[in-house]
């Protein structure tokens, strides 16, 4: 209902007034208001006789042509139609108190029936025209009874109210309760509405508020937007209004001209967002991420490695969890917390001419090498043809323009994991069956040589040794007794089935591997293996690389008798990490620990995890990073653990004429250790106490 001003105009009259009844005179009255008789001073002349009361009679005239001049018009009390016991009657009048209804039409001195439009408090009137049971409800601030005699529905002293948002009432321009209609609070659900306006859910129904979706086509709610955003409905997507990066799709909510919007995708915005996998890199449009950063696939990180946990991996080969991501002290195979990362990461050497170069902190794991051999298919040759193409292949630090793997080498690089005996491919036979001619070359015993002896990957990492290697002894054979890291498939092997599981196998350091799919390796890795000058820059200044912080030397088997070769329960008992410096005193063979320590270097038998069982050595080879023994940037196994081949190479075109260096630090099997000491050996050579570790661009 609109409101009313006391100053509106009048209400009309009732258009069903109540009945009034008609006494004689007021038909006389008619009668002669029909015959057309006039007045003088307001009082009828000539009135009819009471004969012409048969007449039939007209209406009584509306409101309309009252005269309301007299003083008294408003103020005369209300009088029955046909008189009272003041005697007032309703046949004929000079003034308004005359009549029962306090209207008088002068012109005719006839009383008027009361009306809701004839200006005169009348009837169960509370006020002039209004209020009770027949006339509309008053306006504001006039006289009332009854909460219904006022259209606010207020009625306070007497006196209606105007309309407030208070209330309690549905009044004014209000939909519901003291709500709606755009001066009050908009409206709870299920309160009545007259548009979206004025509900809090800004939906209205039929009617009624109701409550606000997701789906009803409006902002409403905690909504940014229509049905998006906000804490209950799904993000918005670009171009979208919002008020924080949690509204959007997009994870970008800025303000570029039009308000706070939500932004397209972009490598530059501090977000994840778009196909990126981590905050701006990855996916098919941002740069790749570094380590540490989220991934789906390689291609997202600049290492080329997503590893098991989709992190980038420090190197393309540390993808898997034993070996890629088992590194460090502690855990497993070693004593106290586990305290592992990455077995990619590397650190900086400065070296004697001050530049600096980039040195993986661990040696090669057996799980690295199994990465990039099953990633390519075990087809070496075919890998290294590709990096060639691509400008890949590094050169020798030592000579420019010689590549670490020359063409001369590929016939001589595997392209499966068994081989084949294609034509064309060189023939050879195992040492085991080679005739010596000279130092570094042989001829094979009748019958042995075969043709394609190269392209098998498992010959270059297993147990075979190829003719010409230098020492006849390698202990790569599983029975020999001996070990070769790269597990085999059972069956797969020469010599008895591995003795431990695939994931102790994979967390050693790789060992009875060739160079020339050592170096193949570390150019996959993105790198090359390192020279011995970048490991001696690893080792740093002092008699042992971690001299500076701690003066004990290694303990070794001469120290205290341990005799050398596979343990029993006497033995093992002895040997890191069943064994520690703080425990030597329970060690049938003891040492002194102000002196030496068995915690700093897996060094000739002083390690052994898990416990031997037969002939297989795996279990006498470090995992990298378990013993504690540091060089100056944090590079681990520089004394004890493996030998290292580098690229030290001196060229030949003859795999079998060319040399490569290794390093001199010692191995776990057996050799003093002397970082200014070198050896040199064919790029064919194996043994069980050769490993490797890479350098980085």
């Amino acid at each position: 209902m609109p409101l009313r001003s006391p100053h509106d105009a009048p209400l009309q009259a009732s258009s069903s007034p109540a009945p009034r009844r008609r006494g004689p005179r007021a038909l006389v009255v008619a009668a002669w208001l029909a015959a057309g008789c006039g007045t003088v001073g307001g009082v009828p002349t000539d009135p009819p006789d009471a004969s012409d009361a048969s007449a039939e009679a007209g209406e009584i005239p509306d409101a309309a042509s009252i005269d309301q001049s007299s003083p008294d018009a408003a103020d005369a009390p209300a009088q029955p139609l046909d008189g009272g016991p003041d005697a007032r009657d309703a046949s004929g009048c000079t003034k308004p108190a005359d009549c029962p209804s306090s209207v008088c039409v002068l012109a005719t001195g006839v009383c008027a029936p009361a009306a809701c439009g004839d200006l005169t408090k009348n009837q169960d009137e509370t006020d002039i025209d209004c209020g009770g049971a027949v006339c509309p409800a008053c306006g504001s601030f006039r006289k009332c009874v009854l909460a219904s005699d006022c259209q606010s529905g207020v009625c306070t002293g007497s006196v209606c109210q105007p309309p407030s948002c208070t209330d309690g009432v549905t009044n004014g321009a209000e939909t519901g309760t003291d709500c709606g209609g755009g001066l009050c609070a908009k409206c709870a659900d299920g309160q009545p509405c007259g548009d979206a306006a004025d509900c809090q859910s800004d939906v209205c129904v039929a009617g009624v508020c109701a409550k606000d979706t997701c789906s009803d086509g409006a902002k409403n709610g905690t909504d940014t937007d229509v049905d998006c955003g906000g804490a209950a409905c799904p993000r918005c997507e670009v171009g979208l209004m919002c008020l924080t990066d949690a509204d959007c799709v997009s994870d970008s909510c800025a303000d570029r001209g039009m308000g706070l919007r939500c932004q397209p995708p972009s490598c530059a915005d501090g977000e994840q967002n778009g196909a990126e996998t981590d905050v701006d890199c990855g996916g098919p449009s941002c740069s790749p991420c570094v380590r540490g950063a989220r991934c789906l696939v390689g291609a997202d990180c600049v290492s080329g490695g997503c590893n098991f946990a989709s992190v980038c991996s420090a190197g393309r080969s540390c993808t898997a969890h034993y070996g890629g991501n088992t590194c460090g002290t502690g855990g497993v195979g070693g004593v106290g917390p586990e305290l592992w990362e990455d077995c990619c990461v590397s650190s900086p050497v400065t070296l004697p001419s001050g530049a600096t170069a980039q040195v993986d902190k661990y040696p090669v794991t057996s799980g690295r090498m199994r990465a990039f051999l099953t990633s390519i298919g075990y087809n070496v040759r075919g890998f290294v043809a590709s990096a060639r193409a691509a400008g890949a292949i590094p050169t020798l630090p030592s000579d420019p323009t010689v590549p670490v793997l020359a063409p001369q080498w590929d016939r001589y690089l595997p392209t499966s994991f068994g081989g084949d005996s294609n034509f064309g491919e060189l023939s050879g036979c195992a040492e085991r069956d080679c005739l010596p001619l000279g130092s570094s070359s042989c001829t094979c015993q009748p019958g042995t040589s075969f043709r394609g002896i190269y392209t098998a990957a498992s010959r270059h990492i297993g147990g075979f040794i190829f003719q010409g290697n230098a020492q006849s002894r390698t202990g790569c054979f599983v029975g020999g007794p001996g070990t070769h890291s790269f597990r085999f498939p059972n069956g797969a092997q020469d010599g008895p089935p591995p003795e431990a599981s695939q994931e102790i196998y994979d967390t050693k350091a790789m060992n009875c591997v060739d160079y020339l799919v050592g170096q193949a390796f570390c150019v996959w890795d993105g790198g090359r293996l390192a020279t011995a000058e970048e490991w001696r820059a690893a080792w740093g200044p002092g008699p042992l690389p971690w001299s500076a912080t701690d003066p004990r030397v290694p303990v070794a088997p001469q120290d205290r008798g341990l005799p050398l070769g596979r343990g029993d329960q006497t033995y093992w008992g002895c040997r890191f990490p069943w064994a520690t410096d703080a425990s030597h005193p329970s060690c049938a063979l003891t040492w002194d620990p102000t002196q030496r320590s068995i915690e700093l270097a897996a060094y000739q038998f002083t390690y052994e995890y898990p416990k031997l069982v037969a002939s297989d050595y795996i279990v006498f080879l470090p995992i990298p990073g378990r013993t504690r023994g540091r060089g100056p940037s944090g590079h681990s196994d520089l004394v004890g653990g493996m030998l290292e081949m580098t690229s030290d190479v001196t060229f030949n075109a003859s795999p079998y004429e060319a040399r490569h260096g290794w390093t001199g630090g010692g191995s776990w099997d057996a050799g003093p250790y002397d970082p200014a000491s070198s050896f040199a050996t064919m790029l064919l050579n194996k043994t069980s106490r050769l490993g490797l570790r890479c350098a980085r661009p």
